[in-house]
């Protein structure tokens, strides 16, 4: 079970820190999280509110939706939201990981 937005927002903040830490721009207020990375990355992006709702940018696909719960992979590379209708995976491009390796 993943973490609950109307409940869990401080252990989200902390957790989208260290999952985009040093891979972009990085946004972290008491009601939106958001993730942009920079050029000359590949541009993606992924804003959540404390509501829940999401809007992502990925090269091909835009997506905005609400979910109430998020769950962070263990490998840091990837999130899952879930809401009553559907569900939806980032994953952060393996270009903007490299970035953590120089």
């Amino acid at each position: 079970m993943g973490l609950v937005f109307s409940e869990d927002w401080g252990a989200i903040s902390s957790a989208f820190r260290q999952m985009f830490n040093g891979l972009g721009d990085v946004r972290i207020d008491e009601g939106l999280l958001e993730f942009c990375s920079t050029p000359p990355s590949v541009a993606t992006g992924i804003s959540i509110t404390k509501a829940g709702e999401l809007a992502a940018n990925m090269p091909l696909h835009d997506i905005q939706s609400t979910f109430t719960q998020i769950s962070f992979q263990e490998d840091g590379f990837s999130l899952t939201l879930k809401g009553p209708d559907s569900a939806y995976t980032y994953t952060i491009p393996s270009e903007i990981l490299a970035l953590r390796s120089t």
